[in-house]
């Protein structure tokens, strides 16, 4: 029998070894990717939650907004009745009511359309 060749025992001993590293080298990275894909995915999932408690929180306040608005243009308005009827002109009144009522007309359809919104 031939004795075997060293250098081939070596070769073969190294391809073996570098092939055992590549395949932990490969798990590793498939072990990294997935523990990145799963906080992703988690990262993800916190995000929505906080942007749908900061739409909540904007709609809320943006509702506050609109009620005192319609509070305050109801006000006003009543201020403004209170001087129409304070005129000795009858005409003033009048131009004045009208005045009012297409105010009150435009303000309540902008409050309307707000809360619509804001659902």
């Amino acid at each position: 029998m031939a004795a075997a060749n060293p250098n081939a025992t070596n070769a073969t001993n190294a391809t073996n070894a570098a092939a055992g590293a590549a395949d932990q080298a490969r798990d590793h990275a498939t072990r990294m990717a997935e523990e990145a894909t799963k906080r992703f995915e988690e990262n993800t999932e916190r995000m929505k939650e906080f942007n749908s408690a900061v739409v909540e929180t904007s709609k809320a306040g943006s509702r506050v907004v609109v009620d005192n608005y319609e509070k305050a243009a109801k006000s006003f308005f009543e201020m403004q009745r209170q001087m129409a009827g304070a005129s000795q002109s009858q005409w003033v009144k009048d131009a004045a009511q009208t005045q009012i009522q297409f105010a009150e007309e435009v303000a309540d359809a902008w409050v309307k359309a707000a809360r619509e919104l804001l659902k």
